[in-house]
């Protein structure tokens, strides 16, 4: 009882508001994480971690005692580890003694301790969070089997000492080099890991209070033994890891103000020495691994640092000194982001990805848990990181915000839709009829596919597009380019305005992520079909061909939504027929779309021959004088993008008098997203509050108003940009809460409550390829304006 009562009031302790239970990682950052394990950023990486977790109770635990030699001393207790880069010398008998081959490694290393060490780490840290996250008892339970052979056990135990470490053969008398010392780095992780054991049942007091000593006895052999003292004294990363080790150790024995001291050292010890006033890192940079070893270098100061803010510490004093500074070693490394590894001045002979990558967490690090004012930083990493959901890095370190978990969501439903559509196309109906794009769900439940000339088959792949520029994840990358070339014959159809949809949001997204020329060739082709469906005495494009006998030359507000395709084409081949082609379309439909109040008609028809208005109608709104929602988003978001390629202030008034007009409908629900037309009997006398449940919404021309108004926000006056952008926000806040699919349902949809065509009967309440192209691309405009 005493023991147990000991136990407690160790956790109680550790777990005290203030109280000081990790090193690198933050507490509050955990329990904030914990409370929203489920939600999809967070849900994806602790069901990787849990699936691992669970793997590694059926593991052996590992000791020294495995290594196929033994050290000099005679003592297999002893760690033992091999100099990474030396390699025998061929020219000596029996390869003694060995040489340097920097940037190489030797595989011997994997005869002896070192990888045994750093597995028992990380399975320690994967099965600590596994219990942490899951409250599973049986995780802790293996993490503390895994602590006790490695670190406890008499039979098995280490020695703590690194007498023995990164041994080179031939030289020293076989003896440790202190260059060793690093090898015990993955330590000061897994002591953070240890710390969120310490309230599990399997975790005992009298575990904790050995573990303790046993680091001090560590803590003590490298602050007094040779190779401790000479690795103390090092001119490069391995002085700083040394530092990071010292403190994590002695935070983790209680003994603050060690750490206190090692870290006040910094400045002057360690960063002045070691970072030019240009933030170059002379030491790191003669090696073969360049880019590696500065930014390794600076994970080591940034883990410092981070010890420094956990203990309420001055981090910007100790970020520099007289000159030499943290954040100009990180902007010196900054200019080469995302640029070949031919840009950088110094060898790099391998691994350069891996390299950025690992820079990338840096940066999101220090831009959100160091110095938040450092913006650049942060889009930097958006930028330039590659992001992989079931990293554990996310559980650790990312403050997810509600985009973040939006696009988790919408990662693991176009999985599953990849997967259904890819069935469903090799069914024989489907097959067939060439239908090779998912659209919606039809009314007898199945998954209705369309042939590459549907208006509708450019949304599915340029949604995998917006995926592949969210995580720039070679997965995604691969996965758009598979559903985007089966399409590409629609550059020829000129029977159809809406080339713009169906090539540009697919092709064109992909050139703009590429830049492969593959993909221009085929929005150029796409443009040069599309106008010849323009004449010059309408100065409009020709939307329908169908129902001649009603129709001489229709045209609707949808088709402002193509004219992008053509101002992109102009841009990128200097010919400026298209840009007319564009300005003439939107000029007509300015003229004559929209009334007094600047709602927006859906059809206009004309006479081919006078360019004479004939009539002016609906077809998928309620009435001819109506207000269909999706067609006056085509006009919001049409005219705002028509203002982001020509700055003719007529069209962002245009955009902004949408914009006001149907925002501000006195019937308009609540949550933003409103019916599939806002003009009818059995709506005109409600609230947004009072909304009537039996007409059905449209969150399609909800996904639209709000990316359009994410773009609109931009032009205008500051008061204005921010009631369209919480306007945006309140739509998309909405999407995310009541409007998605439930995750693994619905073939991989992501938004359920669109409406395409309710006069027709067509596609009511379903979800629709369109309104989640639409919401993943607001997503992607709101992330970047709260990343500003």
């Amino acid at each position: 009882m005493k023991q147990k009562a000991t136990k407690w009031a160790l956790a109680l302790l550790l777990w005290m508001p203030g109280a000081q239970a990790q090193s690198i990682w933050n507490t509050d950052h955990l329990q904030s994480v914990k409370q929203s394990i489920d939600k999809p950023f967070y849900a994806h990486s602790y069901q990787a971690l849990k699936a691992e977790a669970t793997r590694l109770l059926d593991a052996e635990p590992l000791s020294v005692m495995m290594k196929e030699k033994t050290p000099a001393s005679g003592d297999k207790h002893d760690y033992m580890s091999q100099a990474r880069y030396y390699w025998p010398d061929p020219a000596k008998p029996h390869g003694l003694p060995y040489i340097n081959r920097d940037g190489i490694s030797n595989p011997e290393l994997n005869k002896l301790d070192r990888n045994r060490l750093g597995a028992t780490a990380n399975r320690v840290t994967t099965l600590a969070l596994a219990w942490y996250f899951s409250g599973e008892e049986r995780y802790a339970q293996k993490a503390t089997e895994l602590l006790r052979v490695w670190f406890l056990n008499k039979e098995t135990r280490m020695n703590p000492n690194l007498e023995y470490a990164q041994v080179t053969p031939g030289h020293n008398n076989d003896k440790g080099r202190s260059y060793g010392l690093i090898d015990t780095y993955s330590f000061v992780e897994m002591l953070d890991a240890v710390a969120l054991l310490e309230p599990s049942k399997a975790f005992t007091a009298k575990d904790s209070k050995q573990l303790k000593a046993w680091f001090a006895q560590l803590t003590h052999w490298m602050l007094s033994s040779p190779q401790g003292k000479e690795e103390a004294e090092c001119k490069n990363n391995h002085s700083i890891a040394y530092d990071v080790q010292i403190a994590a150790f002695s935070l983790y024995g209680g003994k603050q103000q060690q750490a206190i001291d090692i870290i006040n050292a910094l400045p002057a010890r360690r960063i002045a020495k070691q970072i030019d006033t240009d933030g170059k890192q002379p030491h790191e940079l003669t090696r073969t691994l360049a880019f590696h070893y500065s930014q390794y270098n600076l994970t080591h100061i940034l883990d410092l640092l981070t010890m420094a803010r956990n203990l309420n510490m001055d981090t910007e004093a100790l970020a520099a000194h007289d000159g030499h500074s943290f954040y100009k070693a990180m902007d010196f490394l900054a200019q080469y982001m995302g640029k070949d590894s031919g840009t950088w001045p110094y060898r790099q002979i391998s691994g350069w990805e891996e390299a950025q990558q690992n820079f990338c967490r840096d940066l999101y690090r220090t831009a959100t848990w160091l110095n938040p004012t450092r913006k650049d930083y942060l889009r930097l990493y958006n930028d330039c990181r590659t992001l992989d959901l079931s990293d554990r890095f996310n559980l650790l370190y990312v403050q997810a915000t509600e985009v973040d978990h939006a696009y988790a969501f919408a990662a693991g439903q176009l999985q599953l839709a990849m997967q259904c559509a890819d069935k469903a196309r090799k069914e024989q109906k489907n097959a067939a009829r060439r239908h090779v794009v998912p659209r919606t769900i039809a009314k007898d439940g199945s998954l209705a596919m369309i042939p590459p000339h549907d208006w509708c088959s450019g949304f599915f792949p340029g949604s995998l597009w917006q995926m592949y520029a969210y995580t720039h994840s070679d997965f995604w990358r691969q996965s758009a380019i598979s559903w985007t070339w089966p399409i590409e014959e629609a550059k020829w159809h000129k029977g159809t305005h809406d080339l713009g949809f169906m090539m540009y949001d697919s092709f064109g997204k992909a050139y703009e992520l590429t830049g492969e020329q593959s993909y221009k060739d085929v929005v150029i082709q796409s443009a040069r079909t599309l106008i010849t469906r323009y004449s010059p005495k309408v100065k409009s494009i020709r939307s329908w061909d169908h129902n001649r006998d009603k129709w001489k030359y229709p045209v609707i507000i949808d088709n402002m939504m193509n004219l992008e395709m053509l101002f992109r084409a102009t841009q990128l081949t200097g010919d400026s027929v298209y840009w007319k082609v564009a300005v003439d379309h939107a000029n007509t439909t300015m003229k004559n779309h929209f009334r007094p109040d600047h709602s927006s008609y859906h059809v206009v028809d004309y006479d081919p021959e006078t360019g004479d208005v004939r009539l002016k109608c609906t077809h998928q709104g309620h009435s001819d004088d109506s207000f269909w929602s999706r067609g006056q988003a085509w006009g919001l978001y049409g005219y705002a993008m028509c203002y982001r390629f020509t700055r003719n202030p007529a069209y962002l008034k245009q955009s902004e008098n949408i914009a006001d007009f149907f925002l501000s409908l006195p019937h308009m629900p609540a949550d933003g997203v409103p019916y599939w037309d806002m003009k009818m009997d059995n709506i005109n006398n409600l609230t947004p509050d009072n909304v009537n449940p039996d007409v059905p919404r449209d969150a399609s021309a909800a996904a639209l108003i709000a990316s359009g108004l994410y773009e609109l926000c931009t032009y205008v006056a500051p008061e204005k940009g921010r009631r369209y952008r919480a306007t945006a926000d309140k739509i998309v806040a909405s999407l995310n809460s009541h409007y998605q699919a439930q995750p693994g349902t619905h073939y991989g949809f992501l938004l359920l409550h669109s409406t395409g065509h309710h006069p027709g009967g067509s596609e009511i309440d379903v979800p629709l390829n369109y309104a989640d192209y639409y919401y993943l691309e607001a997503l992607a405009r709101k992330r970047a304006l709260d990343a500003e």
